[in-house]
């Protein structure tokens, strides 16, 4: 085709522009968050209530789990198990998860622990990282929080800060909604709602607006944006749940639509006072004075099992693949893979399967979360003689209806034979 037939189509050369414009910020503007060393994210984006209610947890449970930012780890701590191996490439997410589970550990009490991890604007807690944590922490973590950034300061004034606000989506997060409030977003008044009517009266009256304003839809139809928001190309599709056509704007106009309607049911099919999702999302913090706003990990009542158990988190720094390549067969009762097979390849997911079926132990179960609503698994695993793997549909269904983080499309728990 000429340049001179294809500009002809008004659609096509829009789409043109807009990929030269997707391409150029990208590269020349965005950096990457793929960096090794950068933290990513601060909390975990999963409920891990649903997490313990799928895996269904025994003690002495020998687990396998995605990093991510640590909390949903630490709450299985509360099933006491025998290990809980946490697996990433990125440094960062691993000195993370060890302050974390350090200060549970060597914090004086409770609500030390609260203060540290919980309470933004908290001065006292570069005093207690100093006199409890820096001594307790592996070299990695300790050359991590103390490395200055660009401001002259170390890494671990975050926590006389507000921890949640710091990460690579976070701050992303943190664009997003100032802009939505100049756009007329009133995200103060959500947590004034006295019930999930209310919550829908403020969301329809002064929060949707703002998200079908022009400016808003243009950013969210970019695919720079997304990917700055944590979605890459391979969940960007599973999104779209469509294959790619040559009308592209009208595909990402239906995405951001996507993004609304899973906005809406974060903010308004659960209660603000007892999400903390829906918190981070409109800027709250945590609300302490109630124990059900506060992530599982930070739940007085479970505190007690969390500090005997911490020392049983074990961090490690490869490719989800390469570990369990290292382990021995039948070893592992649970895998908690969260979205990680969106971002991997066919023949990716294929390899990685093949070790987590020989690792697998009998009875050993499989969470998976995708952006998409299909599960992002071959069918060989379950159409071949020899499958021992398989799923409820409904139970994943009610599973995922009950998630309060409401950014996935869907939930898959598997079961081996």
């Amino acid at each position: 085709m000429n340049a001179k037939a294809f500009f002809h189509s008004k659609t096509n050369l829009t789409a043109f522009k807009t990929s030269l414009l997707d391409a150029f910020l990208a590269r020349q503007y965005i950096s990457s968050p793929k960096k090794k060393n950068t933290l990513i994210q601060s909390q975990t984006w999963a409920d891990s209530h649903i997490d313990l209610l799928a895996l269904d947890l025994k003690p002495a449970a020998n687990i396998v789990t995605i990093t991510a930012g640590a909390c949903h780890a630490l709450a299985y701590l509360s099933c006491k198990p025998a290990a809980i191996h946490c697996v990433d490439e990125n440094s960062a997410q691993l000195a993370l998860l060890e302050i974390k589970a350090k200060a549970l550990i060597h914090l004086p009490d409770y609500d030390a622990v609260l203060k540290f991890l919980a309470q933004p604007h908290q001065s006292d807690n570069l005093k207690r990282y100093q006199r409890h944590l820096r001594a307790n922490l592996s070299e990695a973590a300790s050359h991590y929080w103390q490395k200055r950034n660009l401001l002259g300061r170390p890494r671990y004034y975050a926590f006389s800060n507000n921890l949640q606000e710091h990460g690579y989506y976070n701050t992303s997060l943190r664009f997003l909604r100032f802009l939505l409030i100049q756009l007329g977003a009133r995200f103060d008044k959500l947590p004034l709602a006295k019930d999930l009517a209310q919550q829908n009266h403020i969301f329809e009256q002064d929060i949707l607006p703002a998200l079908q304003n022009k400016t808003f839809l243009f950013l969210m139809r970019r695919r720079f944006i997304l990917n700055q928001l944590g979605f890459n190309q391979n969940q960007i599709n599973k999104l779209k749940n469509t294959k790619q056509d040559a009308n592209r704007d009208t595909n990402q106009a239906e995405l951001s639509q996507l993004l609304i309607q899973r906005l809406r049911r974060l903010l308004c099919d659960f209660s603000i006072a007892e999400n903390h999702f829906a918190q981070q999302v409109i800027g709250s913090t945590y609300q302490i004075q109630l124990q059900q706003s506060l992530p599982l990990y930070l739940q007085k009542n479970v505190f007690p099992q969390l500090r005997q158990y911490a020392h049983r988190i074990h961090p490690h720094q490869h490719r989800l693949i390469d570990f369990l390549q290292q382990q021995s067969p039948q070893s592992i009762d649970a895998f908690v893979l969260q979205d990680h097979l969106d971002y991997l390849s066919s023949e990716e997911i294929k390899s990685l399967w093949q070790e987590i079926n020989r690792c697998a132990a009998p009875g050993a179960k499989v969470l998976i979360r995708s952006l998409g609503t299909q599960l992002p698994l071959p069918q060989v695993v379950f159409q071949s003689e020899q499958a021992s793997w398989q799923t409820n549909a409904l139970r994943n269904q009610e599973l995922q209806s009950k998630d309060r983080c409401a950014l996935y499309g869907s939930l898959f728990v598997l079961d081996k034979k």
